[in-house]
């Protein structure tokens, strides 16, 4: 049985509200901080090294195994996680103490062979608004963050886990384990608009996106790179992680006079744009 830090709180939430929130955020962050459940099943857990000014933020597969992109660990975990870096940063920049920098780095735990097996889907097309006010609102909260992001991608992602990596500035991949892929068209599921917008915001040449979506090809660590998918690799789950890192503090400088956002941003109009999307009430899927 694995021990954590206790979870945040709703009270804890609540101190974000304005105008309080800016007093909250303007200590320093807590060295770990988990994200829970309804349930208290831990979802995220995000770890600050203070030296580097570097979160990671550590997806803990105990809700589903394979960090599936459920409607809880979405907004229960991920999303009040990042908001939480989001709103540290705009505290330090508050306070003109933004010199140093600052980059997240997201990957799965050490043992897990996946770094998220995309959607739970059944349940997600369950929900017309699923795409709209839970993935679409993820993928955005990644368009436009203000610090630079590295997914560290230690197994396989498939899916919206292929996108939530996609979503990230950097890619840095397992040489050893792990396939990226778009398998959709394996089992007839549609690509929503906004995910098809993080892809193509990647994956510029439309025989590289007819790859991807048409063919679900699955491309290991070599083949990505060589794509331009994923910008390095590293042997084994641990070595990902730490060349992710290293790559996160070489890169954090560049927000340090707070253009990143604003200029990412203008890099990804069109992937942001399309994060808006009618309901999807009407798609179905035969799995």
């Amino acid at each position: 049985m694995k021990s954590y830090v206790p979870c945040a709180t709703n009270t804890f939430r609540k101190a974000r509200a304005w105008p309080r929130w800016a007093a909250f955020y303007s200590s320093a962050p807590p060295a770990s901080q988990v994200y829970c459940g309804k349930d208290d099943t831990p979802l995220v857990r995000t770890e600050y090294l203070s030296d580097k000014r570097i979160w990671i933020l550590h997806m803990l597969a105990q809700e589903t195994p394979d960090n599936r992109l459920t409607h809880t660990f979405i907004e229960h975990g991920l999303l009040p996680a990042l908001r939480d870096v989001r709103m540290h940063w705009a505290s330090w920049v508050k306070e003109s103490n933004t010199a140093d920098g600052a980059a997240l780095v997201t990957t799965a735990p050490m043992d897990n062979k996946i770094f998220s097996n995309g959607l739970d889907l059944i349940n997600a097309l369950r929900d017309p608004h699923f795409f709209n006010d839970h993935l679409n609102k993820l993928f955005r909260e990644l368009l436009t963050f203000p610090i630079p992001t590295v997914a560290s991608v230690g197994g396989h992602a498939f899916a919206a886990g292929f996108t939530l990596a996609l979503a990230h500035d950097y890619r840095v991949m397992n040489s050893e384990r792990g396939y990226l892929c778009m398998n959709e068209i394996e089992f007839g599921a549609p690509i929503p608009k906004g995910m098809l917008g993080v892809i193509t915001s990647v994956a510029r040449q439309p025989s590289l996106q007819r790859k991807i979506v048409l063919e679900g090809h699955r491309f290991t660590a070599p083949e990505a790179l060589e794509q331009g998918l994923i910008d390095a690799t590293s042997k084994g789950q641990q070595g990902t992680l730490d060349v992710a890192v290293a790559l996160a503090d070489r890169l954090r400088s560049r927000c340090a006079k707070n253009a990143w956002q604003a200029i990412r941003e203008l890099l990804k109009e069109e992937a942001i744009l399309s994060q808006y999307e009618p309901p999807k009430a009407h798609i179905t899927v035969s799995v």
